[in-house]
């Protein structure tokens, strides 16, 4: 994708879909059924539907776009749940009031996610809500891999940030040196905080702190 093509399809109104670096238009695809056929712009409970009817790849709603993710590979999975262990441990160690869990839906009013690791409200998950909303969520974690790397990097940051999410965490397994990128709301955009490959003690906040260990989340220890 070029900024230029997005400019252009946002210049003539057009919503579009993030597959693989492509874009496609989203009139596509009734909920819980293929992507064909839906006309005009989808609503976040339309994708919510549709997803409960279909998990074989992730599909989210972000500025009008639909981005479809296909399914994670064996190290993306293995690093979340490692990851999720580890801040898990830190907001028990804090008795912090917050749940965590993996690829669940974050919605707004018009948007839909499912980051890679969601740190919520503890009451406001406590009946395992279909979605949780943004407001309620204190952390979000993403994990690059190369079909969502642009989206990762550049467009759900501005996303979150505008949403006022406080805590933004990248990880970056695939490059040269593996690392965790952390993020802090500050003055409306992320500011970099913290880049770690090796281990260091990570706060979030007041809330709690993380003992965060890369090469442990890569199998490389």
């Amino acid at each position: 994708m070029t900024a230029s093509k997005a400019s252009d399809a946002e210049a003539r109104g057009e919503t579009l879909e993030y597959h693989d670096g492509p874009l496609i238009d989203d009139r596509v695809g009734p909920p819980g059924g293929r992507l064909e056929g839906h006309l005009g712009s989808w609503t976040v409970d339309e994708l919510l539907d549709r997803n409960q009817h279909d998990r074989r790849s992730r599909i989210e709603l972000v500025g009008g776009a639909l981005i479809v993710s296909p399914s994670p590979s064996w190290l993306h999975q293995v690093a979340s749940f490692e990851l999720t262990v580890q801040i898990k441990s830190g907001i028990r160690a804090a008795k912090s009031p917050f749940g965590i869990a993996e690829a669940v839906n974050v919605r707004t009013a018009d948007e839909l996610f499912i980051p890679d690791i969601v740190v919520a409200d503890a009451e406001a998950v406590r009946n395992g809500p279909v979605a949780v909303s943004m407001e309620d969520v204190l952390l979000i974690v993403e994990i690059v891999s190369p079909s969502n790397a642009m989206v990762d990097r550049h467009l759900k940051p501005g996303a979150y940030a505008e949403l006022g999410l406080e805590h933004y965490w990248r990880l970056e397994p695939a490059t040269a040196t593996p690392e965790l990128i952390v993020h802090t709301l500050a003055g409306g955009a992320y500011k970099e905080t913290g880049r770690v490959s090796g281990t260091a003690e990570i706060p979030v906040g007041e809330h709690f702190v993380v003992q965060v260990d890369v090469p442990a989340l890569l199998g490389l220890d």
